[in-house]
């Protein structure tokens, strides 16, 4: 029968006398240190100073473009809702705007052109001024006639990009007959 050099078979006791006490070799290695890593007490921290201002610009810019879009399809989105109105009331410009700026969740104040463009044509595309009829210039009928609704709102991103805009722009049209 095989002796165990830990645990003798005549000592049932676990007294240490009767222990062979070993070292761990691990726990040896996890103290010491090895010879490269004895002057690295700062690296850490100089890698945080090098990284730490790519890693600001880069959610910056990220926080700006995602501002940008969601800013934009908003704009878009509210012009939009206008001209659904206009289709309704076309001749009702300041109910038009009233409705686009209702329509923005938040954000700067719009600005709306004077006066919403309309534009006319017959049914082969061929303009013609909003007060006469295609037929009586030899066109086929009938009138298409259109509205424009445009909007404009100011834009202010965290950083100043090169490239990105400082006012947003939108504009739907839509037929009215």
């Amino acid at each position: 029968m095989p002796v165990s050099p830990i645990f003798p078979s005549s000592a049932p006791s676990l007294s240490p006398s009767n222990m062979v006490m070993r070292s761990n070799p691990l726990r040896r290695l996890t103290r010491m240190r090895s010879p490269a890593s004895v002057g690295c007490r700062g690296s850490v921290a100089a890698e945080f100073a090098l990284a730490a201002p790519a890693v600001i610009v880069i959610a910056a810019g990220i926080a700006d473009f995602g501002m940008l879009a969601a800013r934009s399809a908003e704009l878009a989105a509210a012009t939009r809702i206008g001209a659904e109105y206009a289709r309704v009331y076309p001749l009702d410009t300041g109910s038009i705007q009233n409705s686009v700026q209702s329509a923005m969740s938040v954000g700067p104040a719009l600005t709306f052109p004077a006066s919403f463009p309309r534009r006319c044509e017959c049914d082969d595309a061929t303009p013609i001024t909003c007060n006469e009829a295609c037929a009586t210039v030899g066109r086929p009928a009938p009138n298409r006639v259109f509205i424009t609704v445009s909007a404009d709102q100011p834009f202010t991103p965290f950083v100043p990009w090169p490239g990105i805009p400082t006012a947003l722009t939108a504009a739907t049209e839509v037929r009215l007959q």
